[in-house]
C-alpha cells in the first residue's frame, strides 16, 4: 500500500496522467474526422490505452485513499467522467459516446492553477448571483423603456424579447453603434438612452461582477495556501491580509511609543 501511495502522490506519476489527458483529448477530436479505417482503428486503439491508465489512476487513489476518495468534489467528478466512458454506448446509450470528451475536462482537476480558477468560480456564485440579480432588473427596466420609446424601431425593438435580445448586443458593445444610428434617425436624442444603459451595464455591474470573481479566486488560492501549510504543520491565522496589515501598524505604532518613553527616559536621567 505505502509504494501505491508513493506512485499516486508522485510528481512524475501527476504529469504522465496529465500527458495521457492531452494525447486523449488530441484523439478524441481526431476520431470527428473522415479519416481512413485503419487510421480510425489506431486512434480507438490509443483512445482505449489512455482509458485504461485513467482506470489505473483512479483505483490507485481508491486502494490508497478508500473512504475519504469520495469526500472530495474533484475525485468525484474523475470518478464519474471514467465510469461514463465504460459504459456501452450502444442502442440507448449512444449519447454516452459524446460524453467521452469530459474525459478532458480532467486537466481541471490534475493543474492545480486551473482548478484554482474553478474553485474561485463556484465561490463567487452567490455574489455573482446577486449582480446578476440587479443585472436583470436594470435589463427589465430599460426593455420597458425602450419598447415605449422606440416601438417605431421593430427591427430592433418590436416585442419584450427582441428587445431584450438588442439591449445584450449593446452590452457587449458588439455593434451597438449600428443600432443607435438606426434608433437615432427617427429619434435623435436616443444617444441618452444608450449611453446610460452602456454606462450602467457594461462600465459598472459587470465590472463589479469581475471584481467579485477576482476576490473569490484569491480567497480560493489563500485557502489552498493554508491547506498545504497545514498539511506541513503550520497553521496560519484565519484572518485576511488587510487584517495583518491592521495588526503589524498597531504593533509598530506601540514599538514607536515604548521607543519614545524609552528616550524621554533616558534623557531624563541625563
Amino acid at each position: 500500500m505505502g509504494s501505491i501511495a508513493r506512485l499516486v502522490n508522485d510528481r512524475r506519476f501527476q504529469w504522465f496522467i496529465i500527458g495521457a489527458i492531452l494525447v486523449n483529448a488530441v484523439v478524441l477530436g481526431l476520431l470527428t474526422l473522415d479519416l481512413s479505417p485503419g487510421t480510425l482503428e489506431f486512434l480507438r486503439l490509443i483512445d482505449n490505452i489512455c482509458l485504461g491508465i485513467f482506470c489505473f489512476e483512479i483505483a490507485c487513489k481508491l486502494a490508497v485513499m478508500q473512504g475519504r476518495f469520495f469526500r472530495d468534489g474533484w475525485n468525484v467528478f474523475d470518478f464519474a467522467v471514467v465510469a461514463i466512458a465504460l459504459m456501452p454506448n450502444t442502442g440507448g446509450l449512444s449519447v454516452l459516446r459524446a460524453l467521452r470528451v469530459l474525459r478532458v475536462l480532467r486537466l481541471v482537476t490534475a493543474i492545480p492553477s486551473m482548478r484554482r480558477v474553478i474553485n474561485g468560480m463556484f465561490s463567487a456564485l452567490p455574489g455573482g448571483a446577486s449582480v446578476a440579480g440587479v443585472l436583470f432588473i436594470m435589463y427589465y427596466v430599460a426593455a420597458i423603456i425602450a419598447l415605449n420609446l422606440f416601438a417605431d424601431v421593430p427591427e430592433h425593438f418590436g416585442s419584450i424579447g427582441q428587445t431584450f435580445f438588442t439591449l445584450f448586443k449593446m452590452m457587449t458593445l458588439e455593434g451597438w453603434p449600428d443600432i443607435a444610428s438606426v434608433v437615432m434617425v427617427k429619434h435623435p436624442n436616443a444617444w441618452a438612452f444608450f449611453v446610460c444603459f452602456i454606462i450602467f451595464t457594461t462600465f459598472t455591474t459587470l465590472n463589479l461582477l469581475f471584481g467579485i470573481i477576482v476576490d473569490a479566486m484569491e480567497k480560493a488560492k489563500e485557502e489552498e495556501v493554508r491547506e498545504e501549510m497545514a498539511e506541513q504543520g503550520v497553521e496560519l491565522e484565519a484572518v485576511s491580509t488587510e487584517l495583518r496589515i491592521a495588526h503589524m501598524e498597531e504593533d509598530m505604532k506601540h514599538i514607536k511609543a515604548l521607543l519614545t518613553e524609552i528616550r524621554d527616559a533616558t534623557g531624563a536621567a541625563k
